[in-house]
């Protein structure tokens, strides 16, 4: 048998100005398990009168002590629930902001891979190296462009001199780069466009780069 609690608690108030008195009575519950049985039922006292109440042990005093632990439990459990939820919203919320922003640099990443591929489709592709070209081919586009004479073409294939404004580049480099430079003009077979003494020649001779590569295009095509 199971010790008796508090049941069922019932107040009667009374309007204001009433000479009769409120009134209250409990019924009090247990389990008891009958003779023979495996499971104990429930058996309530029936409605007691406060002085009944008491002499079972539930004073009035002790009566709404319990009614108010009841409560504030009750509260207090609906207040921890609501916090668990709030918690649990808060979390969810926290991890749909989180997959968000992976979806969103996700898609800026995707974005800025997509533009890189535009960019580089777009591009014109790198021109192809220009071939090298004889020394036959070199001075006589030079004569061909006016930057030399045809004798100076002729005499600089056939005897290595010079031509006059080649020498008067050569004769401006420092010294001890002039016979250098004296030797590749005067001596090779083929010339390099990317060689550095092209740079310098092509200075000497008021050419910038793409006038040196249209010569260059010039003297691979005779």
């Amino acid at each position: 048998m199971s010790e008796a609690y508090l049941y069922e608690f019932l107040y009667r108030g009374r309007p204001a100005g009433s000479a009769e008195a409120p009134a209250w009575h409990v019924v009090l519950g247990r389990h008891v398990t009958p003779p023979g049985a495996s499971e104990a039922q429930f058996v309530a006292s029936g409605a007691l009168t406060p002085a009944q109440a008491e002499a079972a042990g539930f004073p009035l005093s002790a009566v709404l002590d319990g009614i108010d632990a009841a409560a504030l439990a009750g509260r207090d459990a609906a207040m921890a629930a609501a916090e668990a939820a709030r918690r649990d919203r808060d979390e969810m919320a926290e991890a749909r902001d989180v997959a968000a922003a992976a979806r969103d640099a996700a898609e800026a990443e995707r974005d800025a891979l997509a533009a890189q591929l535009a960019a580089l489709q777009a591009a014109p592709a790198p021109a192809a190296p220009l071939p090298a070209v004889s020394d036959r081919q070199f001075f006589q586009a030079l004569a061909q462009a006016g930057a030399i004479t045809p004798d100076e073409a002729l005499a600089a294939v056939m005897t290595g001199v010079l031509p006059a404004r080649i020498e008067a580049a050569v004769a401006g480099l420092p010294a001890a780069e002039r016979f250098a430079a004296r030797m590749l003009l005067s001596g090779a077979t083929a010339f390099e466009r990317g060689h550095p003494m092209v740079a310098q020649l092509g200075a000497a001779l008021g050419s910038d780069a793409a006038e040196l590569d249209a010569l260059w295009r010039q003297a691979a095509a005779l």
